[in-house]
């Protein structure tokens, strides 16, 4: 039997976006990129929520020692401290770029951050990947995109996957520990037109892939070798993204959305923008924390 998604909470997120848990603190952190606004749920509790000043959209964010997390909103990778409320620029790969804004980000196994941009209108292939070292240096790890989503990497890290939205695939590359030159770039899923556009990624410990398909409503676990070994199904077509948490990390914590030109107008009352939960038979990754050197240890 398939297993189903129970809706966690309904904050009516516009896109839903960037799920991660926080295994220290027992909470499940996420986005509303149009908020744009950042939600904590801790276990048993209720949900806090944060709105970021100043921007438009918040792609993305992960987590960072000390209780903080990196934003990636529309002036570049901020570091926000929940705790206080402060914000500090880091760093802008797309250095401003007119009409690029930050989307999906992860942090490799090496303690660095993988950061995609995407076209805001959707229609050239200006969107970069960009790797970002401790210090705020940035490289390109690949680019030609117009939407970049994923990324996430396999558990001994030595794999890089990564969502070619528009292009209706997911591609895998080589990553060497120590370096931000991806390798051997191949094709490791394509999708139809009903299978929607690929999203939000993430891998369990087994080194399973699994896809969000935004549009299409459900989500697809990859084998290693691209195979196709479990679809789940979700109450609404704007599905984003999922990441395991939990004590256990055997919890999919799924994001959704809703928007007119994706939902028929009966549908927008329905449960997108929620938060949902899928019990699983496999166990998740806990994701690496950005690790920032000393100059901004103390922020």
């Amino acid at each position: 039997m398939a297993p189903t998604p129970t809706l966690v909470v309904q904050t009516r997120d516009r896109l839903g976006e960037s799920p991660l848990w926080h295994a220290g603190e027992q909470a499940i952190y996420w986005t509303d990129l149009y908020g744009p606004t950042i939600h904590r749920l801790r276990q048993g509790g209720t949900v806090e929520s944060w709105k970021v000043p100043g921007t438009t959209f918040i792609g993305s964010f992960v987590f960072v020692r000390g209780g903080r997390l990196l934003l990636a909103i529309d002036t570049g990778l901020v570091l926000f401290n929940p705790a206080t409320g402060t914000f500090t620029p880091f760093s802008d790969p797309n250095q401003g770029r007119e009409g690029v804004i930050y989307n999906d980000s992860k942090v490799d196994r090496s303690g660095r951050l993988w950061v995609g941009t995407l076209d805001l209108a959707e229609a050239e292939p200006r969107g970069i990947l960009y790797c970002v070292d401790t210090n705020g240096s940035a490289h390109v790890g690949d680019s030609g995109f117009t939407v970049c989503n994923g990324p996430a990497f396999s558990p001994r890290g030595d794999v890089l996957y990564f969502s070619d939205s528009l292009g209706r695939r997911l591609l895998a590359y080589d990553l060497a520990p120590g370096t931000p030159l991806l390798r051997k770039r191949r094709v490791f899923a394509s999708m139809g037109s009903d299978d929607g556009i690929p999203d939000g990624l993430t891998v369990d410990a087994e080194g399973g892939v699994w896809c969000a398909h935004y549009g299409a409503g459900h989500l697809t676990r990859y084998a290693p070798d691209g195979n196709v070994t479990d679809v789940v199904e979700l109450p609404c077509p704007v599905v984003t993204s999922m990441s395991f948490g939990g004590p256990d990390l055997r919890t999919l914590f799924v994001t959704s959305g809703w928007s007119p030109g994706v939902q028929r107008p009966e549908e927008e009352v329905g449960p997108g923008g929620a938060l949902f939960a899928i019990d699983t038979n496999f166990t998740g990754l806990c994701e690496p924390e950005f690790s920032l050197n000393r100059d901004f240890r103390d922020i």
